[in-house]
C-alpha cells in the first residue's frame, strides 16, 4: 500500500493588529498599545477620545490610571490604590513626615524672585566639589550567579552594595537587615547568600524586614527560607505593605528584638531615600544601642520633594541659593540630565547646550542634593557616625551608581 502523501501545510496568517493612534506629546510619537477595530485608541487613552460611546474617566483614587465609568463601582473594590482599612501597629499615618526633636524649616514657598535656568546654571558653575571616591566591592558569594546570569548588571550591583556592606563591618549574622522599598527583595537574598557563605551559624534574632508600599509577584521571602535549610539557618523574615512615611520603626522590629539593625537598599527612589533617613532618625535605634549601620543605593533624586527634605539638608540647599519651590524644580529639573547622555536636536533646542554639558550640570546638581543629606546627617549625629558618599559601580553599570553610608566609631 502507497504511503499516504502528507498534507500540506495552509498558510496561516496573522491576526491583524491595530496600534494606538495617541502621540505621546513627551516622546512626540504613538503609543505602542494595541487597540480594538472600532476604537482609535487604546483602553487608558480612550478618555481622550470624544466620539466614543462609552466614556473612560480617570481612576478616583489614583489618576494615573483610567477606568470605564459604567465599571466604576467594581473598579474601586480592587484598584491597588485604595486606602488600607486594617493597618499593621507599625502603622502611623505621616510618622516619618517631620523629623522628631526638630524645627521645621519652610524654606520652599512660592515666594521669592522666579529665576530663569540660566541664573541656576550660573550658581552651579560657581559650586565645585571633589571627585566622589571609587569603592566597588564584591562578594564571591555571588560569583556563581554572576557566571549564570546574561545581564549581569543587577547582580554586579548586588555584590558590590555586599562586598561594601563587608568592608564597613555590617555583614554579620547576628545582624538583622531592613531592606527599605525591597520590591521583591532580591538584594535580601542576596545578603542572606553571602551571609552564609561566610558563616554558617546565625544568631537568633538574624533575618530581615522587607519595606514597600507596592504590591509585588514573585517575592524573594520563600527563596531566602530556601537558601538557607542547607546551612540548617532560619533567618525571621518580615514583610510589610507600608510607605515608609507611615513607618514606626520601633514598633516593627518590636517582636524581633534584634541584636543590630542595618539598613540597606538598591535604588531607593527619590524622597523614599529622605523618608527612610528620617524613619531611622524618628527611631530609638541610636539610644538603645541597636543601630548597626546604613547603606542605601540612591536613585531618582528629580522625585525628591522639598517637603521631605530633612531639615538640615533644607539649610543646605538654602545657603547655596536654592530658596524657593521654583528654584527647587530647576534643580530637580537638571538632576533629570544626569542619566541621559544622548545628544540630539531637542536637547540642544531645550536648553542649548549639548547632552555633554547637559550630563555634567545632571551630576552636580545630584550632587548637591546627596550633599545636603550628608551634611543634615553629620549636623545631627555628630562625630560618633561616619557619613560618606561613594561611587559603587561604574556608570557603565547604572548611571545610578551612588551609595550613601553611615557607621558608628571614628
Amino acid at each position: 500500500m502507497a504511503d499516504t502523501p502528507e498534507p500540506k501545510r495552509q498558510k496561516v496568517d496573522k491576526p491583524q493588529t491595530y496600534q494606538c493612534e495617541y502621540l505621546l506629546p513627551k516622546k512626540n510619537k504613538r503609543c505602542r498599545m494595541l487597540r480594538k477595530k472600532q476604537n482609535k485608541y487604546c483602553s487608558e487613552h480612550m478618555i481622550h477620545d470624544t466620539t466614543s460611546s462609552q466614556k473612560r474617566i480617570p481612576c478616583p483614587l489614583n489618576p494615573n490610571h483610567t477606568v470605564w465609568e459604567k465599571d466604576l463601582t467594581l473598579h474601586l473594590e480592587k484598584c491597588n490604590a485604595r486606602p488600607e482599612t486594617n493597618h499593621d501597629p507599625w502603622y502611623v499615618e505621616n510618622y516619618n513626615h517631620a523629623l522628631r526633636n526638630s524645627t521645621q524649616v519652610t524654606l520652599f514657598d512660592n515666594g521669592g524672585p522666579q529665576h530663569d535656568e540660566n541664573f541656576y546654571r550660573e550658581l552651579l558653575d560657581k559650586i565645585q566639589f571633589k571627585p566622589l571616591k571609587r569603592i566597588i566591592g564584591e562578594h564571591e558569594g555571588l560569583s556563581k550567579h554572576l557566571e549564570e546570569k546574561t545581564n549581569q548588571k543587577h547582580i554586579i550591583q548586588q555584590s558590590s552594595i555586599i562586598g561594601n556592606l563587608k568592608r564597613l563591618g555590617l555583614l554579620s549574622s547576628d545582624n538583622f537587615y531592613v531592606e527599605f522599598g525591597c520590591g521583591k527583595g532580591e538584594l535580601s537574598r542576596c545578603v542572606n547568600q553571602c551571609v552564609l557563605y561566610d558563616s554558617s551559624e546565625c544568631g537568633p534574632n538574624y533575618g530581615f524586614g522587607l519595606i514597600d508600599r507596592g504590591t509585588n509577584r514573585l517575592k524573594a521571602d520563600n527563596k531566602i527560607i530556601q537558601d538557607s535549610e542547607p546551612f540548617k539557618a532560619k533567618p525571621v523574615i518580615k514583610r510589610s505593605k507600608i510607605d515608609i512615611k507611615d513607618l514606626n520603626v520601633d514598633k516593627f522590629l518590636e517582636d524581633i528584638r534584634p541584636n543590630k539593625v542595618v539598613a540597606v537598599s538598591k535604588h531607593l527612589c527619590g524622597a523614599a531615600t529622605d523618608l527612610t533617613l528620617k524613619s531611622l532618625l524618628n527611631s530609638n535605634l541610636f539610644e538603645n544601642a541597636t543601630f548597626g549601620g546604613v547603606l542605601l543605593a540612591m536613585c531618582c533624586r528629580h522625585v525628591c520633594f522639598g517637603d521631605e527634605f530633612l531639615p538640615k539638608s533644607k539649610e543646605y540647599l538654602y545657603n547655596l541659593g536654592f530658596n524657593t519651590t521654583q528654584s527647587i524644580k530647576v534643580l530637580k529639573k537638571m538632576v533629570s540630565w544626569g542619566v541621559n547622555l544622548n545628544d540630539d536636536e531637542r536637547n540642544n533646542k531645550d536648553s542649548g547646550l549639548c547632552s555633554k554639558q547637559r550630563y555634567e550640570y545632571g551630576i552636580k546638581a545630584r550632587r548637591i542634593i546627596d550633599e545636603s543629606r550628608i551634611h543634615a546627617l553629620k549636623s545631627i549625629l555628630g562625630d560618633e557616625y561616619n557619613v560618606e558618599i561613594f561611587w559603587y559601580v561604574d556608570t557603565d553599570i547604572t548611571k545610578e551608581n551612588v551609595c550613601l553610608s553611615i557607621t558608628k566609631g571614628p
